[in-house]
């Protein structure tokens, strides 16, 4: 039987209960084991990042309006009102019309979060999409490391060493954006679920 995660867990981590935990509790343990996200391991590293990217489990959409997105065409944002429409949704806070796209493709249905961007709001699509994220960049490799091995990652065009937990920060956010909180939270979580 894979590994259960419950809301006690979530708000462990986070320091609080919030109201989407069992919500998040009921789909991660219905999903993150068809990606093999399944051991303590795994998800000390998950739920680290998770916590982060979503204030403690507290919104799985971005505070902000979203206008900075306006005209980025790195993400897809091609049309006027793309910025805010498509604004970080989900666990990772999946942002722009190309990620939105790209998320529907994945499903079966090519503009479902076209169409309907707030369903990555819902649960059930905030961890789906985040198990796609997490799948396609390889990210149960890394967490599998020992917290003393030292990675390589590039950045900004330098090749640079890292901790598996910065090495998964760096690709779940581009930088050091919140590195403190994520270590943080880690090392809850190794408390709590190990």
């Amino acid at each position: 039987m894979p590994y259960q995660i419950t809301p006690e867990h979530l708000a462990a981590i986070a320091g609080k209960p919030t109201r989407l935990m069992p919500g998040l509790a009921e789909w991660l343990n219905a999903t993150c084991p068809l990606y093999e996200i399944d051991t303590p391991q795994e998800y000390c590293h998950f739920l680290a990042q998770a916590c982060h990217e979503t204030d403690h489990f507290m919104t799985l959409r971005e505070y902000a309006s979203g206008r900075a997105y306006e005209g980025r065409a790195d993400l897809g944002n091609t049309q006027a009102g793309d910025d805010v429409r498509f604004k970080g949704r989900g666990i990772f806070q999946t942002t722009g019309r190309a990620n939105y796209l790209q998320l529907g493709i994945r499903k079966g249905r090519r503009d479902l979060f076209i169409n309907t961007p707030e369903l990555l709001e819902q649960p059930e699509f905030a961890v789906w999409s985040v198990c796609e994220f997490w799948q396609t960049r390889g990210l149960n490799d890394v967490a599998n490391h020992a917290d003393s091995d030292v990675l390589k990652k590039k950045y900004r065009r330098q090749i640079i060493d890292v901790s598996p937990v910065e090495y998964i920060g760096i690709t779940i956010n581009g930088g050091y954006n919140g590195m403190d909180e994520r270590k943080k939270f880690y090392a809850i979580a190794q408390q709590v679920l190990v």
